[in-house]
C-alpha cells in the first residue's frame, strides 16, 4: 500500500478518544504518508497512555475485522484513517516485537497483525474491545 488509492473499505467507524480531544491514535489525515518499515524512526518501546490507547483500538480492529488491519482504510462515511506510524514503531521496537507488518510488492506496509503477546495482554477485554469498534458511530473526531 503506497497511496490513498490503495486504502481499503472497512465496515466500521473508529471510536473517539476517551479524553474527547481531537488528536487520535488512528490518524485522521486524508492524505496519509505511506511507509516502509525502515522509514519508521521512533525509538523506545512506548510505554505511554497514548500507545496503550493505540494498542486497545488496534486489537479491537483486528478482532472486529477478523483479519490483518490495513495500514490505511476508509470508514463507511468515506473518510481515510491510518494507523499511527509512531505507535506502530514503538510496538515493533519491543523485544520481542508486538506487531508484524505485511508488505506490498514495493515494500510498503500494507497490513498489520498483532503478536500473540499483544493479543494475550488484552484477552479478558477482547469482547469489550471488539464491541467498541463494532458499535462505533460516525463522529466528528
Amino acid at each position: 500500500m503506497k497511496s490513498v488509492a490503495d486504502a481499503v473499505d472497512i465496515s466500521f467507524f473508529i471510536p473517539p478518544m476517551n479524553d474527547g480531544k481531537s488528536h487520535h491514535v488512528i490518524s485522521k489525515g486524508q492524505w496519509p504518508k505511506f511507509y516502509r518499515p525502515e522509514d519508521l524512526r521512533d525509538i523506545g518501546s512506548g510505554k505511554t497512555l497514548w500507545v496503550d490507547t493505540f494498542e486497545k483500538i488496534f486489537v479491537g480492529l483486528f478482532l472486529a475485522l477478523d483479519a490483518p488491519v490495513p495500514y490505511a482504510f476508509r470508514t463507511p462515511d468515506g473518510k481515510i484513517r491510518s494507523l499511527d506510524a509512531g505507535c506502530m514503531k514503538m510496538l515493533v521496537n519491543r523485544n520481542p516485537p508486538e506487531l508484524q507488518f505485511n508488505l506490498g510488492s514495493e515494500g510498503f506496509i500494507s497490513t498489520v497483525v498483532p503478536s500473540d503477546a499483544l493479543l494475550n495482554r488484552y484477552v479478558l477485554l477482547h469482547s469489550k474491545l471488539r464491541a467498541r469498534i463494532v458499535d462505533a458511530e460516525p463522529s466528528d473526531d
